[in-house]
């Protein structure tokens, strides 16, 4: 539990399109990664660009997250707003198309909203020595810091930064949008593995 002492916990949102499959898929693998690094320095939510307000978690999406399904029984879909996004320190979006919805509502969120796939990549360019400590300060700093790097390290084919919509599609489509937010997801979590470990080192 925070004490009054500790930092306020980093916030980070997933945005899809419904809300039910793809962004609450991945706001409860990278909420269950992050926890295992630093049990109260996260916070992530997801939400929908045309949510389906008060629907649960789509069952396929439940069922691909095994044993943390449990931790998603209460979960219902919630509309994006500019509120929200303006209360996040990163917006990680499933497609460019959510990307560029994110900031027709919010503008100010450039330097900090990116696709998820974009965002796991862009982390292998990032010098880690160049942002702050602890936890705080180097993620206000990551956003600003990786959006910098976005042109030098675009892809020659950029939809391939996008996760493929399950809805209303069979398993075989589900298992594709797991295999393209599993790999970005666990990049997210090394990365702050590694950054609390380094700050923990005398520099």
């Amino acid at each position: 539990m925070n004490t009054p002492l500790d930092p306020p916990p980093t916030r980070i949102l997933m945005v899809c399109t419904g809300n039910i499959c793809r962004s609450p898929y991945a706001e409860f693998l990278l909420t269950s990664g992050l926890a295992e690094v630093d049990a109260c320095g996260f916070e992530v939510r997801s939400a929908g660009t045309g949510a389906l307000r008060g629907h649960p978690i789509d069952a396929s999406s439940a069922a691909l997250l095994g044993p943390l399904a449990a931790t998603a029984a209460d979960f219902t879909a919630t509309q994006l707003t500019a509120d929200l996004v303006a209360r996040q320190d990163v917006v990680l979006t499933m497609t460019r198309e959510h990307r560029s919805a994110v900031l027709r509502l919010c503008p100010e969120a450039l330097r900090r909203t990116f696709s998820l796939r974009e965002f796991a990549r862009l982390l292998d360019t990032v010098d880690s020595g160049r942002l702050p400590r602890p936890r705080a300060g180097r993620w206000k700093h990551l956003g600003p810091e990786l959006a910098a790097n976005r042109t030098s390290a675009r892809l020659p084919d950029p939809a391939q930064d996008d996760v493929v919509d399950p809805f209303g599609q069979g398993p075989e489509v589900f298992r594709r949008m797991a295999s393209q937010i599993i790999p970005a997801v666990e990049r997210i979590i090394a990365f702050e593995r590694t950054s609390v470990e380094e700050d923990s080192e005398p520099r």
